[in-house]
Order: C-alpha cells, then structure tokens, then sequence
C-alpha cells in the first residue's frame, strides 16, 4: 500500500466519522425543534388561559372598586352629616348650659352673700330679691369687665 492508498483511507474515514457526527447533530435538532413546538403550543394555549382569568379578574376588581367607591361616598356623606349634627347640637345646647352654669353660679354667691349677713347681723333679715338683683347686676358687670 502506497502513501495515496493509505491517506485516501484516512480521509475516507474522517469523512464518514465527519458524516456520522452531522447525521446526529441534525437528528438531536430535529428532536429539540419538535420538543421546542410542542412547548410553544403548550404556552401559548396556558397563555390564552391565564389572559382570559386575568380579564376576568380585572372585570370583577373593577366591580369591586365601583361598590367601594360608593361606600366611601356614603361615607364621607354619612361624617358630613355628623358633622354638622354635632355643630348644631353644641350651638343647640351650648347657650342654655352657659345660662344654667351662670344661674348656678349666681345662686352661689347670694347663698354665700346670705350665709355672711345672717353671721355679721344678729336680728335683721335680709330679703332675697333686693340681694339676687344685686348680686346679678354686679356679676353681669364683672364679666363686661373681664
């Protein structure tokens, strides 16, 4: 055998090795070009899927936020109105609280007044309108005052 002879046989199996190894490169590719096809068909039908939950679940939050809305309406609605209930009760109750505090406090002084008249004069009497319109006009002057 010649040297020809010999690397025409060294390149007839270094073809055939080259030819194999193509044969299985593209065999592999064609399998992982399936497997690819069938992964994308597979994601896009669970793509469809969770899209059409996820439309759903925006209809039905956008529901929800509707009904929210109207309750915080009614709400801030609702604190208005005891808003002005308990502006109008104190403008309601206060005047008369301040009268009766100030009827209260008038009745303690003529009591007072009384009690020290009755201790400093032995027989005389003191009659009670001369010391409670006495003791108004001064405690209305007292407060101008102040």
């Amino acid at each position: 055998m010649t040297i020809i002879d010999f690397a025409s046989v060294i390149v007839a199996i270094a073809v055939v090795v080259a030819a194999v190894f193509l044969v299985t490169a593209v065999n592999n590719l064609n399998n992982t070009l399936a497997k690819l096809e069938e992964t994308a068909a597979h994601l896009r039908s669970e793509g469809v899927a969770a899209f059409s939950e996820l439309r759903q679940l925006v209809a039905d939050a956008d529901a929800e936020l509707d009904k929210v809305d109207i309750v915080l309406d009614r709400a801030d609605q609702a604190t208005t109105a005891i808003s002005e209930t308990t502006r109008r009760t104190h403008e309601a109750v206060q005047d008369p609280v301040i009268r009766t505090l100030a009827v209260a406090s008038g009745t303690g002084r003529v009591a007072r007044k009384l009690l020290r008249g009755r201790k400093g004069q032995s027989d005389e009497t003191i009659t009670l309108p001369e010391v409670e319109s006495g003791s108004r006009s001064e405690g209305r002057r007292g407060r101008r005052k102040s």
